[in-house]
């Protein structure tokens, strides 16, 4: 009795038709067989020296600059206008004028006293007189040098020598605040440094520095900026 199915004959040549079966995948390796791992937010690359940037498929954000290191960080931030140079220039010659006077006056009053040289050799008939003018009006000239350059700016209500208020700036410490008795000491004492070749020295040392300063000025830590009123 048939029944419609076919089968093949064992003694048949020609293969019959089997089952297709799908070929089994090759064997995964044990790295494979992990899931991957999150790389996480891009790495910032370096753009420069001291720089970093994210990276192009970061999410758009920078990375904090670090803060400058070097003659950067050297630099300090000046409290003032010190381009004041030509009014430093006008503000010396006047004080000197004024505290010239005093001076002056001081030598009018003793220096006379001295005698004038008697004898035949030229020698003094009272040279202890002379000695001790000289010494009067030598220890007075010093005396009213630093009484003008020192106590005046410190009475002042803004450090500022009579020349400094007609010229319009002041002394100030180099971070902006108020010089004491000592600073004003120091940088007076360095005009025996400042003055030499007539103040040449002082006005090439200020326009050789960044802030304006005189050597005085730099030892002191003080600026002479712009009086704002």
């Amino acid at each position: 009795m048939s029944t419609g199915e076919h089968r093949p004959d064992p003694g048949d040549p020609r293969p019959g038709i089997r089952e297709q079966h799908p070929a089994p995948p090759p064997p995964r390796s044990h790295a494979e067989g992990r899931p991957a791992a999150d790389p996480g937010p891009p790495r910032p690359e370096r753009q420069g020296p001291g720089r970093y940037e994210a990276s192009a498929g970061g999410q758009g954000e920078a990375a904090p600059v670090p803060p400058p290191t070097g003659a950067a960080a050297g630099r300090r931030a000046v409290p003032g206008d010190v381009d004041v140079v030509w009014r430093r220039i006008a503000q010396y010659l006047i004080d000197s004028v004024i505290s010239g006077i005093g001076i002056a006056l001081a030598y009018a009053v003793f220096i006379p006293l001295a005698p004038t040289p008697g004898g035949a050799e030229g020698s003094l008939a009272q040279p202890w007189l002379a000695t001790l003018a000289y010494t009067v009006f030598t220890v007075l000239a010093v005396a009213i040098f630093l009484a003008y350059w020192v106590l005046v700016p410190i009475m002042s209500a803004k450090g500022q020598t009579l020349g400094m208020m007609l010229m319009g700036i002041r002394i100030v410490r180099g971070d902006g605040g108020r010089v004491s008795a000592a600073r004003h000491l120091v940088r007076v004492l360095l005009f025996i440094v400042d003055g030499i070749l007539s103040g040449l020295v002082g006005l090439l040392v200020i326009l050789g520095s960044d802030r304006n300063q005189r050597v005085g000025d730099m030892v002191a830590d003080t600026l002479v900026v712009r009086d704002r009123g």
